[in-house]
C-alpha cells in the first residue's frame, strides 16, 4: 500500500462528518452510488482490553464512515459492547448547535479566497454546482464535504460510520464524551491556512485506490498500515500530527484514566478514531505509561 495521508479526518474527527452531511445549510445532497466491493471475510479492527485498578474497559479504533456490510462487527467486539454499561465517544452528536458552530468556525476568510479557488480549480470545472455551494465556507469544511461526496460515490456514508452504529445501538447505556463537537470545530478551524489548503487538495486528488486502502487497513486491523497512513511524509512538528493526534491523545488518555478511577461504571466501551490508537504516542501506549494493562484483542483471544 502506498504511503499516504489522505482524508485524515475520516479516522480522527468523531461524528463531525454526520453533522456536516446533515446540517450544512443546504449543501448539495450527495447521492450514494453503491459499488459491488465484497465484504472482508473476517473483519478485525484494532481493538484493546484495558485493565486499571480493578476496572475494565474496551477500546475500539473506528472509522467515521461506513457501509451496511460492516455490521455486525466481529463477535468479540459486539460481545464486549453488549456487556458494557457505558459507551464512551469522542463527541456526542446530539449536543451542540451545529448551525451556530458553522457560522462561527466555518466561514471563508476573504484574504484566502483566491488560494482556495486555485486549489480546487480543475475539480470545479466538472463539479460547478458543488463548488458554488461550498464557496462561502472555509477550506477545512470544503475538504470535509468533498471527502463525504467522494466516499459516497464509493458506497460509504457518515450515517453508517462506526461511531454512529454504536450510538444508534447503545440502548440504555450511559453516554460519555471525551471531547465535544464544539471543541472539534474549534480545533479544525484553528489549523493554519497552509494546512487547510493541503487538506482541500488531498480531498480532491486522493485516488479512489488510496481512499479504499484506508478502509481496507481499518477492516483488517492493520495497525502498521494505519500508522503509515496517518504519519507518512510528516515531521514531528507537522500540525496535523501534533494537533489532530498527539495533543488529543494525551487529553483523551487522561480522561479515560479519570473515568476508570471514578469507578462509576462497571465496564466502559470506548470508541475513538483509529488514528488515535496506532503509531507514535498512541492512546494504548499512553495508558500503559499510566499503569494500565492493555491487551490487543482478536477474534481468537482477548
Amino acid at each position: 500500500m502506498p504511503a499516504t495521508r489522505k482524508s485524515p479526518l475520516i479516522f480522527n474527527i468523531s461524528l463531525i462528518y454526520r453533522h456536516l452531511q446533515r446540517d450544512c445549510y443546504g449543501l448539495v445532497a450527495l447521492a450514494l452510488c453503491f459499488v459491488s466491493a465484497p465484504a472482508a471475510a473476517v473483519d478485525s479492527p484494532v481493538f484493546y482490553k484495558i485493565q486499571y485498578q480493578q476496572q475494565q474497559a474496551y477500546l475500539l479504533g473506528s472509522i467515521h464512515i461506513g457501509r451496511q456490510d460492516f455490521y455486525p462487527l466481529a463477535q468479540h467486539i459486539e460481545s464486549a459492547f453488549t456487556q458494557s454499561d457505558a459507551l464512551v465517544v469522542e463527541a456526542d452528536v446530539s449536543q451542540g448547535d451545529t448551525g451556530a458552530l458553522l457560522q462561527q468556525y466555518g466561514g471563508l476568510s476573504a484574504h484566502i479566497a483566491a488560494d482556495v479557488d486555485a486549489t480546487r480549480g480543475i475539480f470545479c470545472q466538472s463539479n460547478q454546482a458543488l463548488c458554488q455551494t461550498l464557496a462561502p465556507y472555509a477550506p477545512w469544511l470544503q475538504s470535509a464535504q468533498i471527502s463525504i461526496g467522494r466516499f459516497a460515490q464509493l458506497g460509504y456514508s457518515a450515517e453508517q460510520g462506526v461511531d454512529a452504529y454504536f450510538m444508534a445501538n447503545r440502548g440504555d447505556k450511559a453516554l460519555i464524551e471525551l471531547e465535544s463537537i464544539q471543541f472539534q470545530f474549534e480545533l479544525i478551524s484553528s489549523f493554519s491556512t497552509a494546512t487547510q489548503l493541503q487538506m482541500l487538495d488531498e480531498s480532491i486528488n486522493a485516488s479512489d485506490a488510496e481512499m479504499l486502502d484506508l478502509i481496507y487497513a481499518w477492516r483488517q486491523g492493520d495497525d502498521s498500515a494505519l500508522a503509515t497512513i496517518m504519519e507518512a511524509q510528516a515531521g514531528d512538528t507537522d500540525e496535523l500530527l501534533e494537533k489532530l493526534l498527539w495533543q488529543r491523545n494525551q487529553t483523551m488518555t487522561h480522561k479515560i484514566i479519570q473515568l476508570l478511577q471514578n469507578k462509576t461504571q462497571k465496564q466502559l466501551f470506548i470508541v475513538v478514531g483509529a488514528g488515535h490508537i496506532v503509531g507514535r504516542q498512541a492512546i494504548p501506549d499512553l495508558l500503559i505509561q499510566q499503569g494500565a494493562t492493555v491487551t490487543r484483542c482478536t477474534i481468537l483471544q482477548c
